[in-house]
């Protein structure tokens, strides 16, 4: 019995000790991906504008004919 208390103890440590650290992405890498994710979402807000003004072309999958001007 003591011997796995003991064992559980030193998991226990061994997880405190070594933390959360993620070595898969560094400090500089995640501030990319956050300045790629912040230029996407500007460069789509204006189609999001556009669709939201009804600026946008029509689509084409209406039964109805309608007049291109592009």
């Amino acid at each position: 019995m003591r011997t796995i208390v003991a064992m559980v103890l030193m998991g226990v440590l061994a997880a405190c000790l070594g933390g959360c650290q993620t070595l898969t992405r560094d400090s500089d890498q995640q501030i990319k991906k956050y300045g790629r994710i912040a230029d996407m979402n500007r460069r789509l807000l204006a189609e999001d504008m556009d669709s939201l003004l009804l600026l946008d072309q029509p689509s084409s999958l209406t039964r109805y004919h309608i007049r291109r001007t592009y």
